[in-house]
């Protein structure tokens, strides 16, 4: 048989049933022993099977459905009409047609099926594809009967019990191939996360699916499994150990994981993702259990479309990649830099309703320069200095085409936790050959900007009114910077270059004025403006007199008493966004904001803080979370599907936000809507941004829906168990 026809499936139904009939990858020279499998599960219609195996030719089966051809019928292997797998070993004669599993298979079906394989495996053994020294006990085998076969095989390093997969008889060194059933049941069912219950199996789901003894006999409703959660997270006071506990449930059982995420988000957003994910990526090697994405490493490079089919799932919607340079405030990490994309991708599904499946999170290990991740015995990258220049390049081109061409077009690549000489570089690349985005950019910017138009909508003016004084000149405060540019331009109707001038930066070395245009990085260059060079912050605030301070540089404790109280003596409301994360990165806390402001500032964070009661009245401080964008932007360019990603997109993601946020929320001190409604906000967000890459005619999912925030709706993922049949 070739072997691109023994990876071919034959899907049929059978009383209502779906079964599958599939062949291993790997033949017994490769794998010990061949198997032919029947298993149930499958989605065809009657009479739809196309192909069985010549040695599956001419058997036949009483619970064949009569609506199949004569033809087909012959050459069709149709499965017995109960949810039972039919397993035989090709050496071994067939169990006998009486035993309660093999009801409705013909006696003669079966003798003609074990002679014909084991002949067919003969063959194989002897062919180029499966040649070799190895594969000739297999062929001895194949030529023996069953009872032969079986009298020669009983016994050798198995204890007496039949070696269904070969494994004990191989050598230590000898492969052996990694079997795995179509369809999850028994104990497969109880390890598979994406559709394992627990102990919600009602008792019909349990006898079908041969589940009877290996769960306790009670039945919980899935509500009671997340209250019995929560209550041993919260039981837990360290952070990690709560990052750790809701990883492994992720890894047991999906929906309850989202479950218990969509129905507690605000408490625990902080542990899945900033600030714990911060040290989880710094401990990552001490605390790695199960790898829950891609590594594409340096000893990849020219396999990298490879390693893509390497991913189970085919139909991938969302991929975030990282290399590891820059996470949050904390530098290098590595290839330890994975929680990043896989806490982003779980927020993608609680958050913006994106399937899990569809998700791929990525690390591209170029090395570290990071010396005490080097010396670490549990580090689980590459023990080197980190590429750069052409190597870096083409790993990355490499990567970028083979997504392309192993997803299509219509996949978002997200780039996280670039630094920021790869960041703006790698997104001006591929942004007019692929559907990419930036969150520490694009993300940030959006964020930040629907803030700002949230505070002034209630504080007073437009953009054009006010002066804005960014403290860092990264990815992140040139993003933003950008992105306030061009609404503001918008607003004013004057160009982009007339709006930057209401905007200004400072970087390690001081303000950045035009005499600094020869020795600052490119795309700092559209802000030096004429002025004297200037050292400090608080200086420049003095000079400039902003009516906005955003900090993004990721320095701790830098907006000082003094920079507050300077703000406050300009400002009668003065904006004060301390974006910078983990929260020991950032600029200020809550309580210093307004305590030093006397209950003035406008006030939003990158981290969380707790509420902040000052002069008898509670402000409740808003987190500028880039998970009130990315979640619902993601969803709006899947259900668009959208083909390249705008700067009008991203600034009608921003508005949507900005539109949610009331005079209820901004008396308490919130310039964003509470977390608590994030899947509404994740649905307004991504009808705004799917109806503008309709206008801008990006979207290729055509007719365009009537109701965009209905079918939105409709199309974001549910935890609800599912009943399986």
């Amino acid at each position: 048989m070739e072997e691109g026809r023994r990876r071919r499936e034959c899907r049929t139904q059978a009383d209502g049933a779906g079964w599958v009939l599939r062949w291993g990858s790997s033949g017994p020279g490769r794998a010990g022993l061949g198997r032919a499998c029947v298993f149930p599960g499958g989605s065809a219609r009657p009479g739809t099977a196309e192909f069985l195996e010549p040695a599956y030719r001419g058997a036949t089966c009483r619970g064949l459905s009569r609506d199949v051809s004569p033809d087909k019928r012959r050459r069709c292997l149709r499965c017995p009409p109960h949810r039972t797998a039919l397993r035989w070993c090709f050496s071994s004669s067939p169990p006998p047609p009486g035993a309660p599993f093999m009801r409705g298979l013909r006696r003669s079906s079966l003798a003609r099926i074990a002679s014909t394989t084991r002949a067919a495996w003969a063959r194989q053994c002897s062919s180029s594809i499966f040649g070799g020294a190895r594969a000739a006990p297999y062929c001895t085998m194949a030529g023996r009967s069953g009872e032969e076969a079986d009298a020669a095989m009983a016994g050798v390093a198995t204890g007496g019990v039949e070696d269904a997969y070969g494994e004990d008889r191989a050598t230590e060194d000898q492969p052996v191939t990694p079997w795995a059933v179509c369809i999850a049941s028994g104990h497969s069912l109880l390890r598979d996360p994406r559709h394992n219950k627990g102990l919600s199996f009602t008792e019909k789901e349990r006898d079908a699916h041969y589940l009877r003894g290996l769960l306790p006999p009670a039945i919980l409703p899935q509500e009671l499994q997340e209250k019995r959660l929560l209550q041993n997270v919260r039981q837990l006071e360290v952070p990690l150990q709560r990052y750790m506990f809701l990883m492994d449930l992720q890894e047991r059982n999906e929906r309850l994981f989202y479950k218990l995420m969509i129905d507690n988000v605000e408490e625990l957003l902080p542990v899945v993702y900033t600030p714990t994910v911060g040290e989880a990526c710094q401990k990552y090697g001490s605390i790695f259990r199960r790898s829950q994405g891609l590594y594409i490493s340096l000893k990849d490079k020219g396999r990298v479309l490879e390693v893509l089919r390497n991913w189970p799932e085919k139909s991938i919607q969302v991929i975030v990649v990282t290399d590891g340079e820059r996470i949050l405030g904390l530098g290098d990490l590595g290839c330890q830099g994975m929680g990043i994309p896989v806490g982003k991708l779980a927020l993608y599904t609680a958050l913006g309703g994106v399937r899990p499946s569809a998700c791929l999170p990525i690390t591209i290990d170029v090395g570290t320069n990071n010396e005490e991740l080097l010396n670490d015995e549990f580090y689980i990258g590459l023990r080197q200095r980190r590429a750069t220049g052409q190597e870096y390049t083409e790993l990355l081109d490499e990567f970028m085409v083979a997504v392309k061409q192993n997803y299509g077009q219509k996949v978002l690549v997200q780039f996280e936790d670039f630094a920021n000489h790869n960041a703006f570089a790698l997104l001006d690349k591929y942004k007019a050959t692929h559907l990419v985005f930036n969150d520490d950019i694009q993300g940030t910017a959006a964020v930040v900007l629907a803030g700002l138009m949230a505070g002034l909508k209630f504080a007073g003016g437009t953009l054009a009114d006010h002066t804005f004084l960014f403290f860092g000149a990264g990815e992140a405060g040139t993003g933003i910077a950008e992105l306030v540019a061009l609404e503001l331009s918008m607003q004013s109707k004057t160009s982009q270059e007339e709006a930057h001038k209401n905007i200004w930066l400072v970087d390690s070395k001081g303000l950045i004025v035009s005499s600094r245009k020869d020795s600052i990085q490119p795309f700092k260059k559209l802000y030096a403006h004429e002025h004297e060079p200037v050292k400090d912050l608080l200086s420049a605030i003095k000079d400039i007199k902003p009516t906005a301070l955003i900090g993004s540089a990721g320095v701790g404790q830098s907006f000082t008493k003094e920079v507050i109280e300077a703000m406050s003596s300009i400002n009668k409301r003065p904006i004060i966004l301390a974006l910078s994360n983990p929260t020991s990165k950032s600029e200020c806390t809550a309580e210093q904001a307004y305590s030093w402001s006397q209950g003035r500032a406008i006030f939003g964070s990158g981290s969380p803080f707790d509420p902040v009661k000052y002069n008898e009245k509670l402000f409740v401080p808003a987190q500028a979370n880039n998970a009130y964008i990315f979640p619902g932007f993601g969803l709006g360019v899947v259900i668009s599907g959208a083909i390249r990603v705008k700067d009008d997109m991203v600034l009608a993601a921003a508005e949507a936000l900005a539109e949610q946020v009331t005079a209820e929320h901004f008396d308490k001190g919130l310039i964003y809507p509470p977390f608590s409604s994030i899947r509404k906000i994740s649905t307004n967000i991504a009808a705004r941004v799917a109806a503008k890459a309709y206008d801008l005619g990006l979207a290729s999912h055509l007719p365009r829906p009537k109701d965009l925030v209905k079918y939105a709706e409709s199309c974001m993922y549910s935890p609800i168990y599912r009943s399986y049949r």
